[in-house]
């Protein structure tokens, strides 16, 4: 009968994870009769449990290694300045002078690209006015010499006519008074080559066409770029027939 029921009885067999012990490995033996059963890594730990309380002082992994890090490193961190407190006297001031600085060093300003600047950073009216004199003490602010510089730049390198060079003058906000004295600065004779410049390169574009459809596109294009209607009319008859009239 003790036959009969050891071959009823299946052999023992550990989960991987489970390591047997002494006895319970001896019980196996003596209930089963069979060859000892292959027993589970020795020191792994139970399935469900945190490995690093399973073994005091295990390593822990790099996942909780990293994010342990970081959340240390988190705290460290100096906590950054309040942005609604609001900001001292001082403290606006040297922001508004170091950003009206920093773009005076890239490009020319007029005095009144400057006050609209202020304005807008909140000076009021006294303050503006003190910090306006201030710079054009120091060599910052200049109209009239800005007005000179556009006048070069926009007239005699890119050929632009008197009417385009008074737009932009009054665009910068620069007083008519001193942008009508700048642009009479201008040679006429050098103004008149430009125009000419212009309307011949462009009078090649116009080959073919009709001689009043040529005339009028012509005279519409030099207009555009800001030049006068008599200069214009003499600049277009020699580009179209090599005859100033005069």
């Amino acid at each position: 009968m003790t036959d009969q029921r050891n071959e009823r009885l299946a052999p023992v067999t550990y989960l991987p994870w489970v390591a047997p012990s002494e006895e319970s490995d001896g019980a196996a033996r003596r209930g089963a009769g069979t060859a000892p059963a292959a027993a589970g890594p020795p020191t792994a730990a139970p399935v469900g449990r945190d490995r690093d309380t399973a073994r005091p002082g295990a390593a822990r992994p790099d996942s909780q290694r990293r994010s342990t890090g970081l959340r240390g490193a988190a705290t460290e961190r100096v906590p950054s300045a309040d942005p609604d407190e609001p900001e001292t006297g001082p403290e606006r001031d040297d922001r508004i002078d170091r950003l009206i600085v920093s773009r005076l060093r890239r490009s020319s300003l007029s005095v009144s690209e400057v006050r609209a600047t202020l304005v807008e950073h909140g000076l009021d009216e006294v303050e503006v006015e003190e910090w306006i004199e201030r710079y054009a003490r120091l060599g910052y602010l200049d109209d009239r010499r800005l007005a000179e510089q556009l006048v070069h730049s926009h007239g005699v390198r890119r050929g632009r006519g008197s009417g385009a060079l008074l737009h932009e003058l009054g665009r910068r906000g620069i007083d008519d008074e001193l942008a009508r004295e700048a642009v009479d600065t201008l040679d006429p004779d050098v103004e008149f080559e430009h125009a000419l410049l212009i309307a011949e390169r462009r009078a090649r574009q116009l080959a073919g066409l009709d001689r009043r459809v040529a005339e009028r596109r012509l005279s519409a294009f030099l207009m555009r770029r800001g030049y006068g209607s008599e200069l214009v009319r003499r600049a277009v008859a020699v580009a179209l027939d090599g005859d100033d009239a005069e």
